[in-house]
């Protein structure tokens, strides 16, 4: 039996923030959360000066970096749903926030660290997974995974649009995509790509980045069978938890970009291999998990304390949730679904993992057969992520 070790896989560089208003670069703690200077000082003057804003359009215009000055009323309005507080803005318009922030700000930053720990411990940095990794390709790029995910089942050329290193500041979730061409790869051993994982959001909270519609970027008709019954149907709990899930096309979208700018920021000899692609592939979904809970309907009503321990005890629950409900709709068997939208031969992970790290696979696939055999759905989903997210 293979023994459960962990491999040096440095993850002590700090990963970059992003603005959870428009996009940009953050530049530390202003208003209860990390911001960048721009949406500071925007939240700042629009509440000393009690300015009072209104919408031309319909109260959803998109906020990114490259339009955030657009439309103050939708901009002051997602600063607020996002967590800026209202009361740490000085009324004397003297400079510094108001003290009583401190420890949350303390708080915050101990949860980040904490999920860096938890990156650092979790069950992929085994060394039984690198003998899976062995029989990979180490040269695996992402504009070649960009293309795998948004040309599978189209057929697209190879010059489709993605997120090329360069215009990664403008933002992930950019609206005016620069076309890029591909370099050419061969066939990946063992990779296919897959194009058909439906969208989990019943309104995207940000426009998809590549095409207007989410299904036209996949290329999939929308199975969910909550959406084909009456919201009438549907009990309004389960429709409020329902909007809380993020755009499986936008996480892609921003794992993709994230992995392609860690690739543009290394030399020619430092780029990750597959492994590393895929440890930072855990990561970043982790932290996706933690944004969801963070933001989602009853948890963000909690105190930080409150919030830290339930995700000490959860998230692990919920990173596995999330691979099995994956893999629930990927609906194939003998291929795991990775969040970036590739999927691996089963066989090929058999053939190289180690016993221990086969048994724990096998049982993920014993219980992705048992619920795909009882037609398990979106909604039972982010009713069972829920359960888990409160359980202690």
């Amino acid at each position: 039996v293979s023994q459960f070790k962990m491999v040096n896989y440095s993850y002590d560089e700090d990963l970059e923030e992003l603005c959870p208003v428009c996009g940009d670069k953050v530049s530390g703690y202003h208003y209860g959360l990390l911001t960048c200077e721009s949406c500071k000082g925007f939240f700042k003057r629009t509440v000393q000066n009690n300015k009072r804003y209104t919408c031309i359009e319909n109260q959803n215009c998109q906020i990114d970096k490259t339009q955030r000055k657009r439309c103050p009323y939708c901009r002051f309005q997602k600063c607020l749903s996002v967590g800026m507080k209202l009361e740490a803005v000085r009324a004397d318009r003297m400079r510094g926030g108001r003290n009583k922030f401190g420890p949350m700000y303390k708080r915050d930053r101990a949860l980040k660290q904490q999920k860096k720990a938890l990156i650092r411990a979790n069950g992929l940095k085994l060394e039984a997974m690198t003998q899976v990794i062995q029989a990979m390709p180490t040269d695996l790029t992402i504009s070649s995974a960009i293309q795998n995910i948004h040309s599978a089942s189209k057929g697209l050329p190879l010059n489709h649009t993605a997120l090329p290193p360069t215009d990664y500041d403008r933002s992930p979730f950019v609206t005016s995509p620069i076309s890029m061409t591909m370099p050419p790869h061969g066939s990946l051993q063992g990779y296919q790509t897959y194009g058909h994982f439906p969208s989990r959001a019943i309104k995207s909270e940000y426009p998809d980045p590549y095409t207007s519609s989410p299904e036209s970027i996949m290329g999939y008709s929308y199975m969910d069978s909550y959406q084909t019954s009456s919201p009438a149907s549907i009990p309004h709990l389960i429709l409020e938890l329902l909007k809380c899930e993020p755009d499986e096309p936008q996480v892609q979208a921003k794992i993709m970009a994230y992995l392609q700018q860690e690739q543009a920021n290394r030399s020619k000899h430092e780029k990750l291999n597959t492994f590393g692609l895929m440890c930072k592939m855990a990561d970043q979904t982790l932290f996706s998990i933690v944004e969801w809970a963070r933001s989602s309907i009853f948890f963000r009503e909690l105190k930080v304390d409150d919030q830290m321990k339930l995700l000490q005890n959860c998230w692990s629950e919920l990173l596995i949730l999330d691979h099995i409900y994956r893999q629930v709709v990927h609906g194939k068997e003998g291929s795991i679904l990775l969040v970036t939208g590739q999927q691996v031969d089963y066989s090929v992970i058999v053939s190289q993992a180690g016993a221990t790290l086969n048994n724990l696979m096998s049982h993920a696939q014993e219980l992705v057969a048992k619920l795909r055999s009882l037609q398990f759905d979106l909604r039972e989903f982010v009713c069972l992520k829920f359960l888990v997210l409160f359980s202690l």
